[in-house]
């Protein structure tokens, strides 16, 4: 059974396994008062989709489409976070940059959303989740087929937003600026397959958000339901780890100033957790006394 299909109840007790073992593994009492506050519904993970041509995959419990492998990925994703209790989700489906690799890159692009765009609107009106497209282009090649997807699921109450042809430039475009606008405050970004933000930011949205490096490619068919839930989970994870590091820092006293001082600087601090025994995924995000690489 693919996580598509999985009955609420069976995500909630992975969810808790699985956060029951991050408390467990991390054993370090820096992070504990942090982890207390564990609670999906105001966590807004930005994905970067990504790793799509070099994640050579093939599930052999049930058969995918080629074209349906990141549209179902996001789907996944989508349903494991509103059964959580979150509002909202961000994805970046490709930028203008990527018309540049010619003619052929970009019908694999449209190809993929004509292609979904049924059991897509099938899904999301099934389960409440309201689409939200944002694509600076009127004429972008399948508009019309947005277009129909965000009419169609008004009345959803999970906010699931698709960037398309997107640009960092749009922030000084008004249209642009007006889009980005739409967007809620992000508080995880996570990229995969490349360790840099570079490629995807948005201007104004990721002031406090924390990075979230995921190794692995958003296919469908390379992700089971834990690991779907571990992703989750890690980045909650890295937003609870990293609240109040932007900004709005404010140290509270000069024992906790040396306590990171000695962790990061004279211990060089790293955690190693393991989720699994046999891991298949890797994530790497940071706290404010170093980094903690997590298989799972």
């Amino acid at each position: 059974m693919n996580s598509l299909q999985i009955h609420p109840r069976n995500i909630h007790k992975t969810y808790q396994n699985i956060w029951y073992s991050i408390r467990k593994n991390i054993d370090v009492d820096y992070f504990f008062s942090k982890l207390n506050n564990e609670i999906f519904n105001n966590l807004v993970i930005y994905d970067i989709l990504d790793g799509t041509r070099t994640t050579l995959t093939e599930n052999v419990h049930f058969k995918i489409r080629k074209e349906l492998e990141v549209p179902y990925y996001c789907l996944s994703l989508l349903y494991t976070l509103s059964v959580l209790g979150a509002k909202s989700c961000v994805f970046l489906v490709h930028t203008s940059y990527n018309r540049k690799r010619g003619k052929i890159e970009f019908e694999r692009m449209e190809r993929v959303i004509k292609k979904s765009y049924k059991p897509f609107k099938k899904f999301l009106k099934k389960h409440l989740i309201r689409f939200h497209c944002l694509c600076l282009n009127s004429s972008y090649e399948c508009i019309d087929l947005l277009e129909d997807l965000e009419n169609e699921t008004k009345g959803g109450t999970f906010d699931a937003f698709f960037i398309f042809d997107y640009d960092e430039e749009w922030i000084k475009i008004g249209k642009g600026a007006e889009l980005i606008d739409i967007l809620p405050e992000i508080d995880v970004f996570i990229r995969h397959t490349k360790f840099q933000p570079s490629g995807g930011w948005i201007p104004g949205k990721m002031k406090k958000s924390s990075f979230l490096y995921s190794q692995n490619g958003t296919t469908f068919s390379n992700w089971n339901l834990d690991e779907i839930v571990s992703l989750a989970c890690i980045a909650l994870l890295s937003k609870l780890l990293n609240v109040g590091e932007s900004l709005d820092k404010i140290y509270p006293s000069s024992k906790d100033v040396y306590y990171r001082y000695e962790k990061r600087e004279l211990n060089l601090f790293e955690k190693v957790i393991y989720l699994s025994k046999n891991p298949q995924k890797l994530c790497i995000t940071g706290s404010p006394i170093g980094p903690l690489r997590i298989y799972y």
